[in-house]
This record gives C-alpha cells, sequence and structure tokens, in this order.
C-alpha cells in the first residue's frame, strides 16, 4: 500500500482547510500533523518549508508548500475522476480578478489575525488599518461580482475559487474579524455551500496539544 500523504497545518487557517477541504472532496485519504507553535522559527515544524509558512503536504517523493500546489497535488493521487476548474481555466477577467481578490483576502485575514489577535499590536497602526480597508472594499466588489462569476464557470463538479471564497467567509466569523452578513450574496453563497458533506468535515477548530 503506498504511503499516505501527511497534511501539516492548522485546523484553525483557511489555507490548510482549503487543502483539506480539496482531500475530502477528492476522497484523498490523509493523516493531519497540526502545528502548534506559530511563533516557531524553525522550518522543521513546517515540515521544511524554510518561508515558514502553512500547510505543507508531506509526500514520499518530497514536501508541497502551499495551498494551490497542495491542491493540484491531491488531484493527481485522487481514484475518481473530478472536473475542476483551476484560476487558468477561469472563463473571463472578472472572474480571474474575483480569485485574485480571494488571494488578497486570505492574505489579509492573516495579516489582521495575528497581528492584532497573536501578535497583540495595536489595530489602529496604518498597517492594519489599510489591509480592512482593503479587505472591505475586496468583499463589496466580490459582493456585487459574485452571481456573474458563477453563473460564467464552466461545468465542474469542484472549482477552486469557490471552495477558497467558501474558506475566506467561513474564516472571518470563526476568527471574528468582519461579519460577513452584510454581504448578500456571499452570505448566501457560504450557506449553500456549507451544506457540503466535506466543509462538515473539515469545519474550523483550534488543535490543542496533547496533554505529555
Amino acid at each position: 500500500m503506498p504511503e499516505q500523504p501527511r497534511l501539516v497545518g492548522r485546523s484553525s487557517s483557511h489555507f490548510t482547510r482549503l487543502a483539506r477541504l480539496f482531500a475530502e472532496e477528492l476522497g484523498v485519504a490523509y493523516a493531519f500533523a497540526p502545528v502548534h507553535d506559530l511563533a516557531s522559527r524553525d522550518p522543521a515544524d513546517y515540515a521544511g518549508n524554510p518561508a515558514l509558512k502553512l500547510p505543507v503536504l508531506v509526500l514520499p517523493e518530497g514536501p508541497v508548500f502551499g495551498a494551490e500546489n497542495i491542491c493540484r497535488a491531491l488531484q493527481a493521487r485522487a481514484s475518481r475522476p473530478q472536473r475542476i476548474v483551476w484560476t487558468e481555466q477561469l472563463p473571463d477577467l472578472r472572474a480571474r480578478n474575483a480569485q485574485e481578490l480571494v488571494w488578497l483576502g486570505m492574505n489579509a485575514q492573516v495579516q489582521l489575525v495575528f497581528g492584532m489577535q497573536v501578535a497583540r499590536l495595536p489595530g489602529e497602526n496604518v498597517y492594519f488599518a489599510k489591509a480592512a480597508d482593503g479587505f472591505r472594499n475586496a468583499l463589496a466588489w466580490l459582493d456585487a461580482n459574485l452571481e456573474a462569476v458563477l453563473h460564467a464557470l464552466p461545468p465542474h463538479d469542484l472549482s477552486l475559487l469557490e471552495a477558497s471564497l467558501f474558506c475566506l467567509l467561513e474564516h472571518m466569523e470563526f476568527r471574528d474579524t468582519l461579519p460577513v452578513a452584510p454581504y448578500r450574496h456571499l452570505a448566501a453563497f457560504a450557506a449553500t455551500w456549507r451544506e457540503r458533506p466535506a466543509a462538515a468535515r473539515t469545519a474550523y477548530a483550534f488543535d490543542v496539544a496533547a496533554a505529555d
């Protein structure tokens, strides 16, 4: 039997959840190894990722760094074919802009959570204030354009855009940064995606280290 992939990440991370969501949707079994100390500066704690970032998928042939790379690696290991829309298959400029704004939103969420909730830095700092403003602007654009973007997607079982957007929206409420409710189309989209079995199996949680 081939060695099972090992996913190194955090159950509270939206980038990790994106990888887990793809694994569940594609039916790829994996072992999950949570990282408890995000303050660590040792690459060994991040499965050898020199950038000290998560998630990392550890395969027999080596590590895979980053959520999108991991999602593509998982597709290659899936036993049943699925129609997946990747970034390069998005049909038009608006859809590609939507994916870019989702990535920017996910990174802004990391910036706000790590800076303000983990590092306890002041939120009024222009570094965080500008990030929050840009985040709100991106969400407003996504809310206004979501229906047209989704309608234009080619037939598919799964898309990186939808999965990453769902992970972002759920993470906003999990980490209590910005509310989703004011964005009517985004809130409806998240509610629909929440019904997928893969979403239920990958719900956000805080990893608790085992007692000695």
